[in-house]
């Protein structure tokens, strides 16, 4: 039976808040695009908020993505949520983590497994990657570095799709042509 990952400590993307932006941006446009008639041109409303819904799905989706990067320290590994997929990584086959040049996981066969819940960047190498050297503290007591990799044991992918996007972009546009169409039936 796999154990699921018991909470210890979470490490979110430092470009998390890049991402609240993003889809920020991408709800406001839509917004926007729906609200607004287009000068010379008289459009119905559906027409306008068909036209806004497709700019927030294309825009807002990068944005999501970014959102669900994050490590999480589990009783057995880590487990690295990425944009596209989750890897679950075994302590016993970890050999360090590395923060030199954002957050890597070197594992003892010598691979390295980029995360970027900590990306390479300018602010990161001026500042040292502080976060990235916490969750190092927080993992280092769970390695054996001496020890080999055990039989049989690997790295665990997953793609994982967020869809739950879509359907909830598409309610939040919904509510805001309701909103729009019963503020133009008193108007």
């Amino acid at each position: 039976m796999e154990s699921e990952p018991e909470t210890m400590s979470r490490l979110r993307s430092s470009e998390f808040g890049v991402g609240v932006v993003g889809l920020c941006f991408s709800v406001a446009l839509g917004f926007f695009l729906a609200a607004v008639q287009p000068a010379g041109e008289v459009l119905p409303l559906w027409q306008r908020s068909l036209h806004g819904l497709p700019w927030s799905l294309a825009l807002g989706y990068p944005a999501w993505l970014q959102l669900r990067c994050r490590v999480v320290l589990g009783k057995d590994g880590l487990l690295m949520h990425n944009r596209l997929t989750d890897i679950r990584v075994p302590y016993g086959l970890i050999q360090r983590i590395l923060t030199t040049d954002g957050l890597g996981v070197e594992l003892k066969d010598g691979r390295i497994l980029e995360s970027p819940a900590v990306s390479p960047s300018l602010g990161g190498r001026i500042g040292g990657y502080p976060s990235a050297k916490k969750l190092r503290q927080a993992v280092q007591p769970r390695l054996t570095p001496a020890d080999p990799a055990p039989e049989g044991l690997d790295i665990e992918r997953h793609v994982q799709l967020s869809w739950a996007f879509f359907p909830v972009m598409t309610a939040v546009h919904g509510l805001w042509y309701l909103s729009l169409l019963a503020a133009g039936a008193r108007g």
